[in-house]
């Protein structure tokens, strides 16, 4: 007995999401041989290591994404300096049973699992095969959707569900377009402007400047980021702010007043409301919500 196939298109897709996480290995670690009920995409978020899935080996390093048919077989071996960090979505397609997003997802072993029990394989008629492993630069939209998704996935709210189904789309959307076209390369002007504003999230961007330096008109750069990412660079700085805000609210002390400051968000207000529309609740309840179970 096989696993079901799919032949569908892409928008039909119903995407249900059982469980997204980050899952950090240790140094030389091995997990596996396993196999996944439902389809996943394994994001390499640091580190490095290899991936065996079916009979292929691959080496990956960060920011590689990988795609695990329902039902194959796959292993993991981090790096002994340099263990990986993964950020996993597991997933359907479409909805066909109920499912908890616990280990009751895996099924670990070499002995052969029921194919009935798996999900249903899928076929794009308007695309090509899922490839098994892309580049996926954590600043592209598309991959910051993609992590967003892992982000909230404890938010259960109705209307945070329905969003993260709405951001997993977006991404799979994206994601296509650089599968149809697997040529299409990214302006490194565009990309080093990106890594400038995730890295140093309080210094105020400057259009003019960049332009300037690139012999550029301010907007044609606006085109050429919006063209690079989909957002403009006004949108992403602000988008790089809030994630470095999150960051300080997960891992330090520092007050509200502090981390509006910090950042040159200019207002405490200006700060709670920009977070509360991105996020779906306060910079204050984001960090008792974090540390209530400590």
């Amino acid at each position: 007995m096989k696993i079901e196939v799919k032949t569908i298109q892409l928008s039909d897709i119903v995407p249900q999401i059982y469980r997204a996480d980050y899952f950090p290995f240790r140094p030389n670690e091995r997990i596996g041989p396993r196999k996944s009920y439902v389809h996943s995409f394994v994001y390499i978020y640091e580190g490095k290591g290899s991936i065996t899935i079916g009979t292929t080996v691959y080496s990956c390093t960060r920011e590689e994404l990988f795609y695990i048919p329902s039902g194959v077989p796959h292993s993991f071996h981090s790096d002994h300096q340099h263990p990986m960090v993964h950020a996993s979505i597991y997933f359907d397609w479409i909805n066909t049973r109920p499912r908890v997003g616990d280990m009751s997802l895996f099924h670990f072993g070499d002995q052969i699992c029921d194919p009935s029990e798996c999900s249903p394989n899928v076929i794009f008629e308007d695309m090509p095969t899922i490839p098994t492993k892309v580049q996926a630069p954590k600043q592209m939209r598309w991959m910051e959707l993609y992590l967003h998704v892992i982000e909230n996935i404890e938010l259960t709210h109705d209307d945070d569900k329905l969003f993260r189904i709405a951001a997993f789309e977006q991404f799979v959307s994206e994601l296509a377009n650089l599968w149809r076209n697997p040529t299409l390369k990214s302006d490194r002007r565009m990309q080093s402007i990106m890594k400038q504003m995730k890295e140093f999230p309080q210094h105020n961007i400057s259009i003019e400047k960049w332009a300037s330096q690139l012999g550029i008109s301010t907007s044609y750069l606006h085109k050429l980021f919006i063209q690079e990412i989909g957002m403009s660079p006004h949108s992403y700085a602000i988008k790089c702010k809030l994630e470095r805000a999150k960051k300080i609210l997960r891992e330090t002390n520092l007050s509200i007043t502090d981390i509006t400051e910090d950042l040159g968000f200019g207002s405490i207000h200006y700060f709670s409301r920009l977070f509360t529309q991105n996020f779906g609740e306060s910079p204050s309840a984001y960090r008792k919500r974090l540390r209530e179970g400590y």
